[in-house]
């Protein structure tokens, strides 16, 4: 049974969509959603990672209302939280600390090229999961 969601989140649209889609399963069979902010750090310096810090710290309050104002407006209960690591890793990591049952997240929609470049998470994700991946488009 789904009862815990685990939802990636940047304030994207293709995030808001995806927590949208697991606030209405949890919803529906009266689970929780756990949203995750992932706060990659830059390699280089000891001052760009804690710039990158710093700007992370000031849009959590932002990203944190607007997951707050999803999760009242479906009638669901979700907890917010910002972790230091990239998307897949901190994904992971919830997912292997356990209590999760099904993972969402957001397509980025890049194309092949943009893919190969950058990696993908949803490839790192469904590859390494312990729990079924739900894409949203």
């Amino acid at each position: 049974m789904l009862k815990n969601i685990l939802v990636g989140f940047d304030g994207s649209l293709a995030a808001q969509r995806a927590l949208d889609y697991a606030l209405e399963v949890a919803g529906a069979l009266g689970g929780r959603v756990r949203v995750v902010y992932a706060a990659q750090l830059p390699t280089g310096s000891p001052e760009a990672a804690a710039s990158l810090m710093a700007d992370a710290e000031a849009l959590q309050p932002r990203l944190a209302a607007q997951v707050a104002a999803r999760a009242a407006a479906a009638g669901s209960a979700a907890d917010f939280s910002v972790r230091a690591g990239s998307p897949g890793d901190v994904l992971l990591a919830e997912i292997r600390q356990g209590g999760v049952d099904q993972l969402v997240i957001g397509s980025s929609g890049r194309g092949t090229l943009a893919r190969w470049l950058l990696g993908s998470v949803m490839g790192q994700l469904m590859g390494n999961g312990q729990v079924p991946v739900t894409v949203v488009p």
